[in-house]
């Protein structure tokens, strides 16, 4: 999809399949192409003190 990237080695939060995260190129929404997950950044995300409460797991070799 234009204006999407892949991230390697994510794993979707939903359905735990291993390569299928894409991050928008301006890293405003992820989304699944296996099962359609989509998460957009909350407003928070950005602001300085702000914590992350989601995160991408990430499989290393």
């Amino acid at each position: 999809m234009k204006g999407y990237r892949f991230i390697a080695g994510a794993v979707c939060p939903s359905c735990g399949d291993l390569d299928s995260i894409m991050l928008k190129n301006d890293d405003s929404e992820i989304k699944c192409i296996t099962c359609n997950y989509f998460k957009m950044k909350d407003e928070e995300f950005g602001k300085k003190g702000a914590k992350i409460i989601e995160s991408i797991k990430i499989i290393n070799d």
